[in-house]
């Protein structure tokens, strides 16, 4: 008969596995350095979780209500333009960056680590980019209505591109040690490549 299950303990692992994942990855976070730091037995974790991929996709879940939590916030409580909300959702994640001292994204970091080879986690991840780019269409798409972003491209499009060149930036991040490119990549997008004036020509 299974144990019964314990909300604050599931929370606690869920907390300390996200943080772990965060700077050593999938393959250099353990279950028990989680289980010692938040002192649970190892035969008692899996009365939480089946596995640690169920785990990790439960993290990847926990994470992305926690992005979009803060950006609903954000979005309900400012009166700001379309383009001043995304440069200070990417500023505000640059200054995230820096205190995490380069670590990345989550799923960025696990995208690279584990690819396909968890269709579980590929799920939850993929759950991770459709929230964030949906939130970030609508703003680019109210942007071009303003007349303030170009719109010879969907906004669809403007939005993966912005995301690619995002997760591109942040590779680079690592390897430079630093957020320099991320800056220039937003302020490049932002204010140049994105604005009017700069249509294709046919």
């Amino acid at each position: 008969m299974a144990r019964p299950k314990n909300k604050q303990t599931r929370e606690k692992l869920l907390a300390e596995g996200m943080s772990l994942l965060s700077e050593h990855g999938y393959h250099g976070t353990g279950l028990k350095k989680i289980l010692d730091i938040v002192n649970v037995p190892k035969g008692s974790f899996y009365n939480y979780f089946k596995s640690k991929e169920v785990f990790v996709a439960e993290i990847i879940k926990q994470y992305n209500l926690q992005i979009t939590e803060w950006i609903d916030t954000y979005l309900n409580e400012t009166d700001d333009d379309p383009v001043t909300i995304i440069r200070n959702v990417y500023n505000l994640r640059i200054l995230e960056l820096e205190k995490e001292e380069m670590r990345g994204c989550l799923v960025g970091n696990l995208a690279a680590e584990i690819g396909t080879a968890s269709e579980l986690c590929q799920a939850e991840m993929q759950q991770v980019a459709k929230a964030w780019n949906s939130r970030l269409e609508t703003l680019i798409a109210d942007a071009q209505q303003q007349g303030l972003f170009r719109a010879d491209l969907e906004a669809s499009a403007l939005t993966e591109i912005l995301w690619s060149v995002w997760q591109g930036g942040m590779l680079k991040m690592k390897i430079d040690g630093n957020t320099d490119h991320l800056k220039e990549v937003v302020t490049l997008m932002l204010d140049y490549l994105f604005r009017p004036g700069t249509q294709l020509k046919e």
